[in-house]
């Protein structure tokens, strides 16, 4: 499907290419790779640096423009790259983009620096606080990821109207996250969680909650992430914890086809994609009882309160004594919950909107 003619030229800010790929860049580069399979027409722009191998650009137009790879690239290389050019879109799946570039849909997948901004850096949280809201100001149109999402950006800008910010919601890469072919097994029971250690992610309430609970291990998957405040608590854990770091894509699924149950603690989320990528993988999810979750999960998880240390360990012990009923039921649950959910709906959500502007 080429873009209609009169339609603007889609550009996109590739500066996400430069770097490691976490959950904005697994979204930007979900939407590229859907567009592509669309036959939608559009082009990548990133700096002369050094581009991640896990990103396949093959299939991809991909423009190199300016040097460096930082907030100075985007935010004063880029728009130069726009001097000479019209009738044009651009989309920044990742962040702010440009506040000098006006024909552009930035993406808010959070506000959480907003929220509390304790779980942050000062200089991070300074920075969003007065980038965010120039940011919107410049810019044509919102993308989000959650109805949530939408919320919180009408709550936190209110001088922004509902017609003016989107939904295109993350989606499970099934090129990558898959059933099992055939039943995983593991030689010990253990719950698994995916995530950065930040505070937010709630995860020293849950290695509390484990504390009492003796027939199930705990593997937490994800490194510190700079940006955010120092958790303190993480280097003293139970035995039956264990903290994996961060692990490769093959391993990550490994774990959840063997895992009992993944369990998200999360305090704050602005869509939540592990939960759904644990479904995808047929691994029963228990959540934290907020809203987005709830929107995300539906009827596929259980829920518990996260700010209750007792009432997690009450829901894992519950789910782990009567695993061998709710295990597979819960597994059917997820498999229909991840189908809402597709790359290409929220692609073509996208360009129907480029085209629009």
């Amino acid at each position: 499907m080429n873009s209609k003619h009169g339609a603007p030229h889609i550009y996109i800010n590739g500066r996400f290419l430069t770097q490691r790929m976490t959950g904005v860049e697994r979204y930007a580069w979900n939407i590229c790779k859907a567009m592509v399979a669309l036959g939608q027409d559009f082009t990548i722009v990133c700096p002369h640096a050094e581009l991640q191998s896990c990103y396949d650009i093959s299939q991809m137009d991909v423009v190199r423009f300016g040097h460096g790879n930082s907030h100075f690239w985007e935010q004063c290389v880029f728009p130069f790259f726009f001097l000479t050019k019209r009738h044009f879109v651009v989309f920044s799946f990742t962040g702010l983009g440009s506040i000098l570039v006006r024909p552009k849909v930035m993406t808010i997948h959070d506000l959480s620096f907003l929220e509390n901004p304790a779980w942050f850096s000062r200089s991070y949280y300074y920075w969003y606080k007065v980038m965010t809201p120039l940011a919107v100001r410049t810019s044509r149109h919102i993308n989000t990821v959650s109805e949530f999402s939408k919320r919180e950006i009408l709550r936190f800008y209110p001088f922004l109207s509902d017609n003016k910010i989107s939904v295109a919601y993350n989606a499970v890469d099934q090129d990558l996250f898959h059933a099992p072919t055939s039943p995983a097994t593991s030689e010990e029971h253990f719950a698994l969680t995916v995530s950065s250690l930040d505070p937010r992610k709630n995860f020293l309430r849950l290695v509390k909650a484990f504390e009492g609970i003796d027939n199930c291990r705990l593997y937490i998957v994800g490194n510190a992430n700079r940006v955010f405040s120092q958790q303190e608590g993480m280097n003293k854990l139970p035995e039956n914890v264990r903290m994996l770091g961060r692990v490769s894509d093959e391993e990550l699924i490994r774990l959840y086809h063997q895992a009992d149950c993944f369990i998200f603690p999360s305090l704050y989320e602005g869509f939540g994609l592990p939960p759904i990528e644990a479904m995808q993988c047929g691994c029963p999810v228990l959540a934290s009882d907020i809203p987005v979750l709830r929107e995300v999960c539906g009827d596929a998880a259980e829920y518990f309160n996260p700010m209750d240390v007792e009432d997690i360990r009450r829901t894992i012990q519950n789910y782990m004594r009567n695993i061998d009923k709710k295990k597979n039921m819960m597994r059917e649950r997820g498999f229909q919950n991840v189908n809402r959910f597709s790359w290409q709906a929220s692609a073509q959500t996208l360009i129907q909107l480029a085209n629009k502007l």
